[in-house]
């Protein structure tokens, strides 16, 4: 959630047209360390960080009970700025009367305007809901700042009282949360890449009006899945990047919010095609369970997950939460370098220790 997302060779064309979130020309390289952020801003909490800018100003929108974001100067030092809403929407909690958070924002940059999916559920289960607002600007002192909620994207529903865990709509297995859109830079169609566990990663095209699924969900593309044997099946938080020719799928595994026993990471694969299929580095497929790991934890954080992959400056960063140890496990957002090898596969910077 820029979430953005637009490779690196083919960003600064797209976000040309839209004047105001142009990137800046190319400058120093930042220093590939570890986290980036200032600690003793507003760097917590954030969790499942999607980011953007507007102008000059940076924005990182987090879960929370009403949407909660960020914003900064220079990706460094952040402060807490306010909400997308004032209250979970009441069409969440007629459908959902146990919601309680606006979840896994995404906010992207998308023919004339900011679109931001993001969702809420049932903790512990696939019972979710996504839904879809838009912005003009992204800055709140902006006349011109004003979130519309056009509500209702997609749905997942427990197909069993006893089993919370198994959800889906007309025959197809899905879990209806973490919402990324993808503009893919070949054709310029939006496509929606989505799910969790049970049933999945998924692709769907959407319509660029609506911002809503144009496909059947039997024909909804599954791009990686895990096998549900594991002592920790859990895969979420799909990415999609597509740079030199490659598409790129960054996702997390594993459980998050665990405390101690957190082993939240992030890994990544890639394909010549958006469909798939997608492979890590060693040739496993996302679609058996595989994937490069890109970072699992550093030093007192742990539990590294929910990436965001943004093009700033003639540079990409890693984007996505950790957990403090040292801090009673508060989520931190980190922002740090990504560099890509003479194959094509991304780093991501890290800390000396």
């Amino acid at each position: 959630m820029t979430r953005r997302i637009l490779a690196a060779a083919s960003l600064a064309a797209a976000v040309a047209a839209c004047g105001d979130s142009a990137s800046p020309p190319r400058v120093a390289p930042p220093p590939c360390t570890g986290n980036l952020v200032d600690r003793s801003s507003d760097a917590s909490p954030i969790h499942d960080p999607a980011i953007a800018r507007e102008k000059d100003t940076y924005y990182v929108f987090s879960s929370s009970p009403t949407g909660t974001f960020y914003t900064s100067p220079d990706l460094r030092r952040w402060t807490r700025r306010g909400a997308v809403f004032d209250s979970i929407p009441g069409w969440i909690l007629d459908l959902i009367p146990e919601a309680n958070h606006i979840g896994s924002p995404d906010v992207e940059w998308y023919d004339g305007k900011w679109v931001l999916y993001y969702q809420s559920h049932v903790s512990g289960t696939c019972n979710a809901a996504m839904g879809v607002a838009t912005n003009r600007t992204l800055d709140p002192l902006s006349p011109d700042y004003e979130w519309q909620d056009h509500g209702l994207v997609l749905r997942s529903t427990p197909e069993y009282a006893n089993f919370p865990f198994l959800c889906g709509a007309e025959g197809t297995w899905f879990d209806a949360i973490d919402p990324t859109l993808f503009v893919d830079p070949a054709d310029g169609r939006p496509w929606l890449a989505f799910g969790s566990t049970l049933g999945g990663i998924y692709l769907v095209e959407i319509d660029p009006r609506t911002f809503v699924p144009t496909q059947h969900p039997r024909d909804f593309v599954l791009l990686a899945a895990r096998d549900l044997g594991l002592p920790d099946p859990i895969i979420e938080a799909p990415y999609l990047v597509r740079r030199d020719g490659w598409y790129y799928l960054f996702l997390s595994h594993d459980r998050c919010c665990q405390g101690a026993n957190t082993t939240y990471r992030i890994l990544v694969g890639r394909s010549r095609s958006l469909a798939g299929p997608y492979l890590d580095r060693e040739g496993r497929a996302l679609l058996d369970g595989g994937g490069t790991v890109l970072i699992e934890r550093e030093g007192s954080l742990i539990g590294t997950g929910h990436a965001d992959v943004f093009h700033d400056g003639g540079y990409d960063y890693l984007v996505h939460h950790a957990y403090d140890a040292r801090a009673n496990y508060e989520p931190v957002l980190n922002v740090r370098r990504l560099d890509w090898d003479e194959e094509g596969w991304p780093s991501a910077c890290r800390s000396a220790d």
